[in-house]
């Protein structure tokens, strides 16, 4: 009787509550399917909570760090199509960026290495972009409070702020 009653107990139990949100700029590990492979994020939601700006590195036999940007509104995929970012209302920072339906992303060493040294200082940053449709989208972002989240970030893929990356090219061949 007492095992049946445990299992009442057990089926009509409330859910596990939902992990509590991660405040902005908090670089958090994330679960990567390829256990090879350890992931990092770090963002913050737009003003008006309806897209989110965030740095990713992926470190496994390559370190690559991504800016990505995710929406509610659908941004259509392919093709590449040209994301500015304006930050404290300086010089607009343009350049292409891959698209998938909810969100783009750029991960070339120099265009990120541009946007996360802005960013890293930065108090008030605007992104425009367009759907595959043609329909603009515009979000605010906070800027973080320091550099040391980007920082951070950077420094769990090798990168240093400021300094793109130096690649080695495995099919070099080496001096003799």
């Amino acid at each position: 009787m007492i095992s049946i009653l445990a299992l009442f107990l057990q089926a009509t139990a409330a859910p596990a509550p939902a992990p509590a949100p991660v405040a902005p700029w908090t670089v958090t590990p994330r679960p990567n399917a390829d256990p090879t492979i350890t992931s990092t994020v770090v963002g913050t939601p737009s003003s008006d909570g309806n897209a989110r700006l965030v740095m990713r590195c992926d470190s496994g036999k390559e370190r690559v760090v991504s800016v990505q940007l995710f929406t509610k509104t659908a941004l259509g995929g392919p093709p590449d199509r040209p994301v500015t970012l304006t930050i404290d209302g300086g010089t607009p920072l343009g350049a292409n960026w891959e698209f998938v339906e909810k969100g783009a992303y750029i991960r070339e060493d120099v265009a990120v290495t541009t946007l996360t040294t802005a960013i890293a200082g930065g108090k008030a940053i605007k992104l425009h972009t367009t759907t595959a449709a043609g329909e603009p989208i515009d979000a605010s972002f906070a800027g973080p409070p320091s550099a040391a989240p980007v920082t951070t970030l950077l420094g769990a893929c090798g990168y240093t702020l400021g300094t793109p990356p130096v690649r080695v090219d495995p099919n070099a061949k080496k001096p003799k």
